[in-house]
């Protein structure tokens, strides 16, 4: 992040803590087991055991060699073959980067987002409805495979359905979607916690075919309007530092506030 774009004002002080405090509750909220330490918690899945998200160490604080040992420790013991770390804090994200990449971690850092409030302009005209859970499953197991087309089928399972625990990151959850012939051609979730005021727009995706239309910013604008309607005061969503949405998202309204770091060592 851009020393001008780095949160400066108490507002965005206390609005970037309120959107870590949302993604770390919802990670707990999926989890089979959650193990709490001082420097951090691991959050566990038998059931999804390919499925990096839910099978991580989500990093809160503490001493880099600390940091270090707890997490290879508690993923090891997991019996593990990937190990996925999480660090919400961009100082000591930084200051663990290089142990973690000399280690064969991959190393990706991305922004979060707050929308500044305006109204969005969809480009579009056209109906974007809740989507029932059964429905997205083949549009999420194209995508997947088109991701990941040497992962084994048992793989490919748990990424689509893990979908299901999604229903459990937030007291109120919706999956948001544009069909055209039938099929689901573009969607987002959106996770609404109306209680804390907080909502987040996640997995915003368009089929390939269907891109350059518009379809992405009419569901954005659809997340957006339902949770302001929830009565949040705050919605946000995560993006690649390293990618293009995070322009897109900055012209209808999103500024970054944060950066998080996310370190990734696949098995082999």
């Amino acid at each position: 992040m851009n020393p001008e774009q780095a949160p400066v004002s108490e507002q965005d002080r206390h609005d970037t803590v309120r959107m870590i405090d949302f993604q770390r509750a919802s990670q707990r909220r999926q989890a089979e087991r959650v193990v709490d330490t001082p420097v951090g918690f691991a959050v566990f899945s038998n059931r999804y055991r390919h499925s990096y998200d839910h099978n991580k160490f989500v990093v809160t604080g503490g001493d880099v060699p600390t940091v270090l040992e707890t997490a290879e420790r508690l993923l090891a013991e997991e019996g593990l073959a990937h190990r996925y770390i999480v660090v919400h804090d961009e100082q000591l994200g930084e200051a663990l980067a290089p142990a973690l990449t000399e280690s064969g971690h991959v190393h990706e850092r991305n922004v979060l987002m707050r929308h500044d409030g305006r109204t969005p302009e969809s480009r579009v005209t056209v109906a974007v409805d809740e989507i029932a859970l059964d429905e997205l499953r083949a549009p999420d197991r194209e995508s997947w495979l088109a991701e990941l087309p040497q992962a084994s089928a048992e793989a490919i399972d748990h990424l689509v359905d893990r979908r299901v625990t999604r229903l459990q990151a937030a007291p109120r959850v919706a999956f948001l979607g544009v069909r055209e012939g039938g099929q689901v051609v573009a969607r987002a979730d959106l996770y609404v916690d109306a209680g804390a005021g907080v909502a987040q727009i996640e997995d915003v995706h368009t089929q390939p075919a269907h891109r350059g239309r518009g379809l992405a910013g009419a569901v954005l604008a659809t997340g957006l309007e339902h949770a302001r309607r929830a009565g949040c005061d705050l919605v946000f969503l995560e993006a690649s530092a390293d990618d293009w949405p995070r322009h897109f998202y900055a012209k209808i309204g999103y500024r970054e506030l944060a950066v998080t770091h996310l370190f990734c060592r696949v098995p082999g």
